[in-house]
């Protein structure tokens, strides 16, 4: 890596690589990549660098090819976010031994959710010059400042890099990430996202708008991260939406947060401001039940504000329909006769539930996966019928389940070409197999007919 330092003048931008996922087939939708977005903005906002953003799952290799053409010679790094799972780790591979195949191109930094958990094994591959463990809005800058001579390596949050005499490692990286502001939209082609979603509306647009959750699922990313809760505020959230459905004729918005109602007053601030300002949007997020019960205890008629605002659906991870898998696996903090009251709350002010469910825990028995089985059965007599999604459990390094896998038999990848193989959407442990797959997908029931041109479901 001290071969790079020095790099000349005429180097100041920064590519930011983010490699295909590959999802279930029939998937239809996915989302833009905002870890992404999330590191340009400082990039942008303080005059560090320039950004070019490459997205895989709009671009093929030979796109990526024309981009290395055109801008290699001017990049000083090329960050590259991937998860664990989907595919994305070998497409990243793939995309990043093109660049280094080239004499021009310079040091190459993964960050990501599988850098955070797994981040030496992933800075021995010989593709990877660094790694940025935690929150990139922090370390990214630093270590383009470092780069460009503006600071010294060993300052770098989260730097985890080889050298001959042994890895250098900056100070930890906390995982806080401040008040999330508007993101740099320009760097992509926003008409390419828009999708006919028949859950929201014709011209649906993804979002998310804030990082964290509370909540303590054993199997979650989330959970490992320990991600401090940071978000937009309501009216930006409010302000930014207007300004892109005005320049690109939305009329739906789907929030990715992985709980859009960790806060219920920001929650129940956006509805608000949606209903008085009488703005036409349709849209969707996702709610941890618990939510709803907090809610009701403080006086809050959050569904009724939902449904007033154009909320059409809500997405809630519900995981299993065993009460002891829910307490003692997931610890869910709610039982199979709660999610059903919330359940049927939400149908009562006509929202669309969309729940998700994972099959396949460790320990978990047949009896116990029937009854999940049995609650979505139970969903499914609700009006309007809600989607349901089932999963096969799939261990995620750095979660306690993950620990627990370990111990009852799953054995890991060792490397991060291992990892590349990962398909979360197959039977990756000793106690899961194919006839749980199909049985899953046999469960797994979602509206995908597209919504009629014109009107909103």
């Amino acid at each position: 890596m001290t071969a790079f330092l020095g790099l000349p003048a005429r180097r100041r931008t920064v590519i930011l690589l983010y490699p295909k996922v590959d999802h279930e087939k029939d998937y239809l939708y996915f989302w833009m990549p905002f870890s992404l977005l999330s590191v340009a903005k400082p990039l942008i906002d303080d005059g560090i660098a320039d950004v070019v953003l490459f997205d895989g799952n709009q671009n093929d290799a030979r796109a990526w090819e024309r981009l290395l053409d055109e801008r290699l010679d001017d990049a000083v790094c090329i960050g590259v976010s991937v998860m664990t799972g989907g595919g994305q780790i070998a497409h990243a591979l793939d995309l990043v031994g093109r660049a280094k195949s080239r004499p021009n191109c310079p040091p190459v930094v993964f960050g990501g959710p599988h850098v955070n958990v797994l981040a030496e094994q992933t800075a021995e591959h010989e593709l990877v010059d660094a790694v940025l463990v935690g929150p990139g809005q922090r370390s990214m800058p630093e270590f383009v400042r470092a780069l460009l001579g503006g600071q010294r390596l060993e300052e770098v949050a989260g730097l985890i890099m080889r050298r001959p005499d042994g890895p250098l490692r900056g100070p930890d990286n906390p995982p806080r990430t401040g008040v999330m502001g508007k993101y740099p939209w320009h760097l992509l082609n926003i008409a390419d996202y828009i999708r006919d979603d028949p859950t929201v509306a014709p011209r649906t647009l993804n979002y998310i708008s804030s990082q964290g959750c509370v909540y303590k699922c054993q199997f979650c990313y989330e959970l490992t991260y320990q991600r401090k809760y940071s978000a937009m505020a309501a009216h930006d959230i409010v302000e930014d939406v207007l300004e892109l459905q005005r320049a690109h004729g939305m009329s739906g918005v789907k929030f990715y947060d992985a709980d859009w109602f960790v806060n219920l007053k920001r929650a129940a601030a956006f509805c608000d401001e949606i209903i008085e300002r009488g703005i036409d949007l349709a849209w969707a997020a996702s709610i941890n039940p618990n939510d709803i019960r907090k809610a009701r205890r403080s006086g809050l008629d959050i569904l009724t504000k939902i449904a007033a605002s154009g909320g059409s659906r809500l997405l809630m991870g519900v995981e299993s329909g065993s009460d002891r898998v829910l307490r003692d696996v997931v610890r869910k903090e709610i039982d199979r006769e709660g999610i059903l009251d919330v359940a049927a709350d939400i149908a009562d002010h006509g929202i669309l539930g969309s729940y998700t469910f994972i099959i396949g825990f460790p320990g978990e028995t047949t009896a116990e996966q029937d009854e999940t089985y049995d609650l979505m059965e139970r969903l499914r007599e609700l009006t309007p019928t809600p989607e349901t999604r089932v999963h096969l459990f799939a261990p995620y390094p750095g979660t306690p389940l993950y620990a627990e896998s370990l111990r009852q038999g799953f054995e890991p990848p060792s490397s991060l070409e291992g990892w590349a193989r990962y398909d979360y959407y197959e039977s990756q442990t000793p106690w899961t197999s194919a006839a749980m797959v199909e049985r899953a997908r046999s469960g797994t029931r979602m509206k995908t007919r597209p919504a009629a041109s014109g009107s909103c479901p």
